[in-house]
């Protein structure tokens, strides 16, 4: 599903990827571990085509996507790819129903049909009388859920996850973390996270640890 080979990128003096590969099979749930500066978000968003590499290869598909221009990467991302951050980055002035119909919106889906699909999602995850509040008026535990039904809704191939419990306490950590596995294995989706926590990492099938930039060990569940 997913490749990197000998991924190298710097910012201004600093080495963040120094040589990684790895793969990541379909409907494999990865987590990305390492200490703060080890280069795990960094691989997480030339992963996702976020960011370009300065050289190696990204394949998704078996297909380059590291060499593909800003507006085709975005549609990539929109069509197949999901992302939930650490802190939801909801849209404040939308409604929790219509930032999760926003994928849809923006791959050109009627406004109705969107937001069925969003309630439904969000009736999935346990947040569907939070509809019609605004981010401002949800818990971080609510916003998150509200979060990963964004990154669901659309039905991606991929789920990125970058320290997708970091702002939320242990509890609430534990619910969103259950519910965004839950739905991965259930429809098939191959979700990677990256993260510091090893109770998040637990829940993958395969931790890959990073130092200083490169691939330092692999542990499979």
């Amino acid at each position: 599903m997913l490749e990197a080979h000998t991924l190298r990128k710097t910012f201004a003096r600093t080495v963040a990827l120094d040589g990684v590969s790895l793969k990541i099979g379909a409907g494999e749930i990865v987590a990305i571990t390492g200490p703060s500066g080890s280069g795990k978000s960094t691989l997480l968003h030339c992963l996702a085509g976020i960011i370009r590499p300065d050289s190696g290869e990204v394949l998704f598909g078996g297909e380059r996507i590291d060499t593909l221009g800003e507006t085709e990467r975005t549609d990539l991302r929109r069509r197949s790819f999901g992302v939930v951050f650490q802190f939801g980055q909801l849209v404040p002035e939308l409604t929790a129903a219509e930032n999760v119909a926003l994928p849809l919106l923006f791959d050109r889906h009627g406004r109705r049909e969107s937001l069925r699909a969003a309630r439904s999602w969000l009736e999935r995850l346990d947040v569907a009388d939070c509809a019609d509040q605004r981010p401002g008026e949800l818990s971080g535990g609510q916003s998150q859920r509200i979060a990963v039904a964004r990154a669901l809704v659309a039905g991606p191939r991929v789920v990125f996850a970058d320290e997708p419990t970091g702002a939320l306490d242990s509890l609430a950590g534990e619910r969103v973390m259950d519910e965004l596995v839950g739905m991965a294995r259930a429809d098939g989706t191959t979700l990677v996270i990256v993260t510091h926590d090893n109770r998040v990492a637990a829940y993958a099938d395969r931790e890959i640890m990073l130092r200083d930039g490169a691939v330092a060990a692999e542990v499979t569940a």
